[in-house]
């Protein structure tokens, strides 16, 4: 199945994927294999939005779910 996802640029220090793009995955996939999928590492993000709802770690997605991951707030 099909799903978009957005990732925030602070992930590319991880070599994950980054912006907006279309990624094939498997049925029953959750939240922390997609983030395995994409090498990022669980501990550095602060929210996964589906759907424009916040979801946890065990949510498993849907044909065509609109996925955003970013990272904790970093200050400067």
């Amino acid at each position: 199945m099909k799903i978009g996802v957005e990732v925030n640029d602070f992930f590319k220090r991880y070599g994950s994927r980054v912006g907006k793009f279309e990624l094939e995955i498997e049925k029953n996939t959750d939240v922390l294999t997609l983030l395995q999928k994409l090498n990022i590492p669980a501990d550095k993000v602060g929210f996964v939005i589906v759907n424009q709802k916040k979801v946890d770690n065990t949510y498993i997605f849907s044909d065509n779910d609109s996925v955003y991951i970013t990272p904790f707030a970093t200050g400067g």
